[in-house]
């Protein structure tokens, strides 16, 4: 690594806020399809003429606007990813991760205490935070594209019955039922959560095959046998311990020749590899507990110890960054 490199590493969070802010703004929503200059931009917005200049310089400066003498318009990864009524938007998981930014700051005492710099909650104490949380959830999958590519990864046409652990906002449940009439699904999560999923599931027209079951996976009975138990971005919210358990109790929920579906980031041996979920596990320092993100090993072992056998990995493809960890009951 060169000094250059370094000096971006270290200089990173510059850019974020450059974005956090523009998005809180609604800077990309104002501009939206028109060629606007620092006047109109100022004067929609309410905002201060010299630091909207600025604003919109560091933003074509990034890529992120195209400027042609004093008029400014969208690029095109802007268009598609932060407008807010983009199928793709991404605005969700921009106002989550700005949402975050004091938990953020707080990294060096996290680390000589090593408790959490936020109540380890799950966003549920607060309604606000709950649905910040669960509309990023359902933007970044949009926007990544990681229901479509679920879909195609395995074979869902022989999977009647589908578990869908700690959904939040039912994104993958909702593509699947869509594309494949058979499938039914259940979705257990939090009661604080299944408040919003069901607007979604409602918008979405698949109340009647889709059903809300209210609980906590770490204390409260699972209803229910199912094909397939599908389990995204859950098991790096707890500890090892926690997860034994939560899988020995699944492995009870799985019909014969049933499958638990695990999509996460998994690390290799190191626990430093693949970066982004080295780097999510000190995310998980900050939000929760005991979590982090786990090795495939770690994850087999869990999976095998609650009788689950044939483990194996599937890797996905880019832009998603996660895996997949399959074993049949």
């Amino acid at each position: 690594m060169d000094f250059s490199e370094l000096s971006r590493l270290a200089s990173g969070h510059v850019k974020a806020r450059i974005i956090h802010a523009a998005v809180e703004l609604g800077l990309f929503d104002c501009i939206a399809d028109q060629t606007l200059s620092t006047e109109q931009v100022a004067a929609a917005l309410g905002t201060d003429l010299r630091a909207t200049k600025l604003l919109l310089n560091g933003l074509a400066a990034l890529s992120l606007l195209r400027r042609a003498g004093e008029q400014f318009s969208l690029s095109t990864a802007a268009k598609t990813y932060l407008v807010g009524n983009s199928p793709k938007s991404l605005c969700g998981v921009i106002r989550f991760d700005a949402s975050l930014w004091n938990c953020w700051e707080d990294l060096a005492d996290a680390v000589r205490s090593g408790k959490p710099a936020r109540p380890a909650n799950m966003y549920q104490d607060d309604p606000g935070e709950t649905e910040t949380f669960i509309q990023a959830m359902d933007s970044l999958v949009k926007a990544r594209g990681d229901a479509e590519v679920l879909a195609h990864a395995l074979d869902w046409g022989k999977v009647t019955d589908l578990l869908d652990i700690g959904s939040g906002p039912a994104t993958y449940p909702i593509h699947l039922c869509r594309r494949y009439p058979e499938l039914h699904a259940t979705i257990f999560d939090l009661p604080g959560t299944l408040k919003i999923t069901e607007r979604y599931v409602r918008d979405a027209g698949l109340e009647p095959r889709i059903k809300l079951a209210s609980g906590d996976y770490r204390s409260d009975p699972i209803p229910g046998r199912y094909d397939a138990i599908f389990l995204s971005n859950i098991i790096h919210g707890e500890g090892s311990e926690e997860n034994q358990r939560l899988m020995t109790k699944l492995a009870a929920n799985l019909n014969a020749g049933g499958q638990i579906i695990i999509k996460d980031h998994i690390l290799d041996e190191t626990q430093a590899n693949p970066p982004v979920g080295a780097i999510f596990s000190l995310l998980m320092l900050l939000t929760t507990m005991s979590g982090r993100c786990y090795s495939f090993n770690e994850v087999k072992c869990w999976l095998e110890n609650a009788g689950i056998s044939r483990v194996r990995q599937v890797d996905l493809p880019p832009p998603l960054t996660s895996s997949l960890i399959i074993g049949d009951m």
